[in-house]
């Protein structure tokens, strides 16, 4: 009996590894539980990309539905959303569209703005990547929104769309604008 114990831990270890493996194939990776969800937005003070003498804090967040998209100039997939996120932008009422430009040299995130477009009210820069880590961010690009109280109600890790806006992000919007809240 003692010699069949090995040879008996070796498929039950398989078949456990082989299950946690498994779940891990049905889950989404641009969905991430936030831990921030429901916590009050960062308390931070940055230059803005373009006016680098203008200072942005949290406290000007306050009072307004505001959207923060992180990107950087070395994202392909932040590049490429850029479009996506102009229309998104123009078509939002009473609602703040800002970026977090995310360890980035300033002159190459310009160059980037000034040939794809800039969909952004307001642009963070956030060169050191300080309140980004106070976030939470993984990476670029993740999308953002926080409410007229400064609370953080909902994040998307990923290059964003027309479909994932409207799945994730425009109810949210249109729930808010029904109770006044926006």
């Amino acid at each position: 009996m003692k010699q069949r114990w090995p040879w008996l831990c070796v498929p039950m270890l398989a078949f456990v590894l082989g299950l946690v493996l498994y779940s891990g194939l049905n889950r989404d990776p641009h969905h991430v539980e936030l831990a921030e969800k429901n916590l009050p937005f960062p308390e931070f003070s940055l230059s803005e990309l373009q006016q680098p003498a203008e200072k942005i804090t949290r406290s000007q967040l306050l009072g307004k539905v505001t959207v923060i998209n992180v990107w950087a100039s070395w994202c392909a997939s932040c590049k490429q959303e850029l479009a996506v996120l102009g229309q998104i932008a123009s078509s939002l009422n009473q609602v703040q569209f800002y970026g977090l430009n995310y360890r980035d040299d300033r002159q190459a995130a310009l160059n980037t703005l000034h040939r794809y477009s800039n969909p952004y009210q307001k642009n963070l820069y956030d060169p050191q990547g300080v309140l980004a880590l106070a976030m939470g961010v993984y990476g670029t690009p993740e999308t953002w929104l926080i409410d007229a109280d400064g609370v953080i109600r909902q994040r998307y890790v990923g290059e964003m769309t027309q479909e994932i806006w409207q799945q994730q992000f425009a109810p949210l919007l249109a729930q808010w604008s029904k109770v006044g809240s926006l």
